[in-house]
């Protein structure tokens, strides 16, 4: 403890030599011994992937033969003919049997077997997150010959490499 007053006394003693202000900063290079991140949870919508197996119908499409485009334009005929007034009648019929046989012609559709298909979708949870909200430093300072070295530690909004060089501002005021 007495090291550390005495380090002060001469960097106050010093700082005095060379100016006349009571509060005076000074900057001085560091030494990085550690920066460890300072860690808060929050709560934050996490996105999550959720999937299950489908079963769905596998078809086949079968083509019409010439007894269904038949049966096909005489049922559409019929409808045609039941819609079409007056003149427009016989149009009505001709336009309903062309129909009719267009979609006949088709043919159907036949379920032939069953596969499983994989069916997912993203859903959002609320998750306590881990979050680094700043580091806490260590550094070296070095005052020099004569002088013993300190250790200051501190809160900073940035992470430093250990054993990088960096300037530590240290502002002395006397009341």
């Amino acid at each position: 403890m007495f090291k550390y007053i005495l380090t002060i006394t001469m960097l106050t003693v010093s700082l005095f030599a060379t100016s006349v202000s009571a509060n005076t900063s000074v900057a001085i290079d560091g030494i990085v011994l550690s920066s460890t991140a300072i860690m808060h949870d929050v709560v934050r919508e996490v996105p999550e992937k959720s999937c299950h197996i489908k079963t769905v119908p596998v078809y086949s499409q079968t083509q019409g033969t010439a007894a269904d485009a038949i049966a096909g334009a005489i049922i559409g005929g019929i409808l045609g003919n039941q819609v079409g007034k007056g003149d427009g009648k016989d149009a009505a019929t001709i336009i309903g049997a062309i129909i009719g046989a267009k979609a006949s012609e088709n043919g159907k559709k036949e379920i032939v077997g069953y596969r499983e298909i994989e069916e997912c979708e993203i859903k959002y949870i609320r998750r306590l997150v881990p979050m680094v909200i700043g580091y806490e430093t260590t550094v070296k300072i070095l005052l020099g010959v004569g002088f013993d070295d300190f250790i200051l530690t501190d809160k900073t909004s940035r992470q430093y490499n250990v054993g990088a060089t960096i300037p530590v501002k240290m502002t002395l005021s006397i009341d």
